[in-house]
């Protein structure tokens, strides 16, 4: 046998090396190590099951929805209506039908018109006679009627110019609305200069100003660069109803029906912990709302109802999941209390109501009475409609945060609440 070489001996000598070493840094780490790899197989052993056990429970209500047609019907149609509901009136209310009717051809006539005609944020005019215009009152086709005078010209050079107004006031609501527009427009013909916008090279502490008639201007300060109208304000409590309703009428009534079935007892002989069964259906309500939401978001999305910046993307996201898991844990803690699925679909509907219009659905929260806004701070869906509201029409994201911790937290209560109902057997009783 032929004696190794020196180029043979370094290629060992590193192999040998790099033994010692690995087995060395073993004997220092496995004291470590070996507790952690058991902790690990352990906690795997354990995790797996229950992570299992959640998935097939969603899964499974997530395929009761597509034979459910009543429990379909139930969670859609208030939002669908309350939708519909919104697009008639934001028609009705922004925007009032007006006749005008003009009867004189000077160069002040054709100004006051062009004012009335500029206003289309406030006034859908429709330009006729005095005949038809009153034609169209009596038929309800319109609100009011404006009129300017054959000696319009001639009465404003005597500072005695008059703008004529039939007005259908059976709605106080209505009517005022017009009245204000009216009363704008008439102003801005006195006063061109008259408007909401930041006067440039005048503030408040500069003295009078010589260029107004009235000597007033408004010195208005935006929080935004652009105005919300009425519709896209008010869709972003009709998608939190979406949510409020498929979370917590449908798992609500798959709570109930369980019970019915008594297919909640094998619930309760399955080796998982309650938080764990009522986790899963807590899962598969969160899913199923935010699957309905998805087709609504898009088509908001497209018709450009809603435009959220780039950067409240996320926040955005994390608060329709917030609203879910409140809407599905609220729905699970109500389908275990409460027997009998007409029953439940009853309570269900009269609280995802209560908590839709305590929550501002409808409103503004700032407006409503001091005694009232107590309330509404117990309400989880207020948070949900602040914080959309805040993450869509505004540049920061001011309170948005407080909105998510009480969702989640929300949420995590309803959770273990229903987890000690479920473990005293209070599905079966």
């Amino acid at each position: 046998m032929s004696r190794p070489t020196r180029d043979d001996r370094i290629p060992r000598a590193i192999e040998d090396g790099v033994g010692r070493m690995l087995a060395g840094l073993w004997w220092l780490t496995a004291p470590v190590l070996t507790p952690l790899g058991r902790a690990l197989g352990w906690l795997g052993a354990r995790v797996a099951p229950t992570l299992a056990a959640l998935g097939a429970l969603a899964a499974v209500d997530l395929l009761r929805w597509l034979r459910s047609p009543l429990t379909l019907a139930a969670a859609f149609i208030p939002p669908l209506g309350m939708t519909l509901f919104l697009v008639v009136l934001s028609l009705s209310v922004t925007r009032q039908p007006v006749a005008l009717v003009v009867q004189g051809q000077g160069p002040q006539t054709a100004r006051m018109r062009q004012v009335l005609a500029s206003d289309d944020d406030a006034y859908h005019l429709t330009e006729t006679d005095a005949a038809d215009a009153q034609r169209m009152l009596e038929r309800l086709e319109v609100a009011a009627v404006i009129t300017l005078p054959a000696d319009f010209d001639a009465a404003t050079v005597r500072h005695a110019g008059t703008v004529g107004l039939t007005l259908n006031n059976i709605d106080i609501d209505f009517a005022d609305d017009i009245r204000r527009s009216v009363d704008r427009s008439v102003a801005r013909f006195h006063e061109p200069a008259l408007n909401t916008e930041k006067q440039e090279g005048w503030d408040a502490d500069d003295g009078p100003m010589s260029f107004s008639t009235y000597g007033v201007l408004i010195n208005e300060h935006d929080l935004r660069t652009t105005n919300v109208d009425w519709l896209r304000y008010q869709i972003i409590p009709a998608l939190v109803l979406l949510v409020l309703c498929v979370g917590l009428i449908g798992t609500a009534l798959f709570c109930a029906e369980d019970r019915e079935r008594r297919t909640a007892r094998y619930l309760l002989l399955a080796p998982h912990p309650g938080w764990v069964l009522l986790g899963g259906r807590v899962l598969g309500g969160t899913a199923a709302a935010l699957l309905a939401l998805f087709p609504a978001l898009v088509c908001c999305l497209w018709t450009h109802l809603i435009a959220p910046p780039p950067e409240h993307w996320g926040a955005l996201l994390q608060l329709f999941l917030a609203t879910a898991c409140c809407a599905a844990g609220l729905g699970a803690i109500l389908g275990t209390l409460v027997r009998g699925a007409r029953t439940v679909a009853l309570a269900a509907t009269v609280l995802a109501t209560y908590l839709f219009f305590l929550g501002g659905g409808f409103t503004t929260i700032a407006f409503l009475p001091a005694w009232l806004r107590a309330v509404s701070a117990w309400v989880p869906m207020r948070y949900a409609i602040d914080g959309l509201r805040q993450a869509l029409f505004y540049p920061t994201l001011t309170g948005v945060k407080s909105d998510l911790l009480a969702l989640f937290g929300t949420a995590a209560v309803t959770l273990v609440v229903g987890a000690v109902l479920v473990r005293r057997g209070d599905v079966e009783r």
